[in-house]
């Protein structure tokens, strides 16, 4: 989809390699398939004693307020009709930021966006 990616002070940091990469990867591959036109997706960090907190937004479709928990369940798909998926990966997502005890949520209006904002502790 010709997606254009950009970063900003993603840190060096200690933690289960393959599950951090499917953490972005997941979040990377939903922001591609939410959208309409051509996906932009920014990644960035911000450094606490105690966490890093990554912010991943994008431009996409949004998410209404009332689904923004629930979409965070093992197999729960909001539009099954227009896109495929299994409604596995953002729960996946978030078992691995609990696995780096940290949290997970995300903002959006449900009109032009989502931002997917979760801390992972320092190890």
């Amino acid at each position: 989809k010709g997606a254009v990616i950009t970063t900003h002070n993603l840190p060096k940091m200690v933690g289960h390699r393959t599950y951090l990469i499917q953490l972005f990867q997941n979040l990377i591959n939903n922001a591609i398939k939410f959208c309409k036109k051509t996906p932009h997706i920014t990644i960035q960090c911000s450094d606490s004693d105690a966490f890093f907190r990554f912010e991943v937004s994008d431009n996409g479709i949004g998410i209404l307020p009332i689904y923004q928990e629930q979409i965070f369940k093992i197999f729960n798909r909001l539009d099954k009709k227009n896109y495929s998926g299994t409604g596995m990966g953002l729960s996946i997502c978030k078992k691995t930021v609990e696995l780096h005890n940290g949290k997970i949520w995300v903002e959006s209006d449900g009109k032009s966006g989502s931002t997917f904002i979760f801390d992972l502790k320092k190890l």
